[in-house]
């Protein structure tokens, strides 16, 4: 790996086409502050905006993926301000910063995951987590409603009466729980965690990257379109894919029995 950057609270590494963002606040589970808030819209951005990133991983040090908000910030500030956090302005275009990327995210659940930080583990593309992980909602527990998209992950995975159960009474969730619930794709040991994230990681990233693009273009816009809706779309992709160096390289390889080399183009 090379490429690490300075920043003391959000990490960046580069291997390869993957780039590794890390949250790096361990002594308090990686909680987001404002600080910590910059740092990753800036690396989200950073990995954006570079043609030789096509996947991201994203973890946490230490013995969390983060336990969501700084309540010690945000109660600060709400006793001076007279107003909690804005979740639209702090916390919303970190969300979009995954689901509106280009690039596919893999989240890295260790240890613990909790709070808006659902937001971002259970909103990337695809999720390995710890064996030992677990995932929670407090938010009713201090008199709060989820945020970041936690109560869509919850429904759309447990179901109404599950979820609403599981935020309701702050139920931590395990990570076989997760799996069979199809929060995430892969229960791992968690000594492995990052070593088999960035091994996926890197795996997708020999694929076709345009055409993972508009896989998760499509996928995301299925959410809320019918299968007419969907198909539609899917045409209008697969016309723009087949003009692509990429779609004649995935051609020629499978002609001729070989690995593809595919460039973005």
């Amino acid at each position: 790996m090379s490429d690490q950057s300075a920043s003391d609270l959000v990490s960046y590494e580069m291997d390869g086409h993957v780039a590794i963002i890390t949250l790096n606040r361990p002594e308090v589970m990686n909680a987001m502050n404002k600080a910590v808030r910059k740092a990753l819209r800036a690396a989200q951005t950073r990995a954006e905006h570079d043609d030789q990133v096509r996947v991201v991983v994203l973890t946490g040090s230490g013995r969390a993926f983060s336990s969501g908000t700084d309540l010690k910030e945000s109660a600060s500030f709400a006793s001076e301000h007279g107003q909690f956090d804005n979740s639209i302005r702090d916390y919303k275009p970190l969300v979009d910063g995954i689901a509106k990327s280009d690039k596919i995210y893999i989240a890295a659940i260790n240890g613990f995951a909790g709070g808006v930080a659902l937001g971002l583990a259970l909103g990337s593309d695809l999720a390995v987590m710890a064996d030992d992980a677990t995932i929670f909602s407090p938010f009713i527990g201090i008199g709060l409603v989820p945020d970041g998209g936690a109560s869509w992950f919850y429904l759309h995975h447990l179901g109404y009466k599950r979820a609403f159960a599981a935020m309701a009474e702050g139920t931590r969730l395990d990570a076989r729980t997760c799996l069979e619930a199809g929060m995430v794709n892969k229960v791992v040991p968690a000594g492995d965690l990052r070593m088999d994230a960035i091994a996926w990681a890197q795996s997708l990233a020999e694929k076709a990257p345009l055409a993972l693009r508009s896989l998760k273009r499509i996928m995301r816009e299925a959410t809320h379109s019918t299968q007419e809706q969907t198909a539609r779309l899917e045409s209008e992709h697969q016309m723009i894919m087949a003009n692509t160096d990429d779609s004649r390289e995935g051609i020629m390889a499978f002609v001729q029995k070989r690995k593809p080399d595919f460039k973005g183009r």
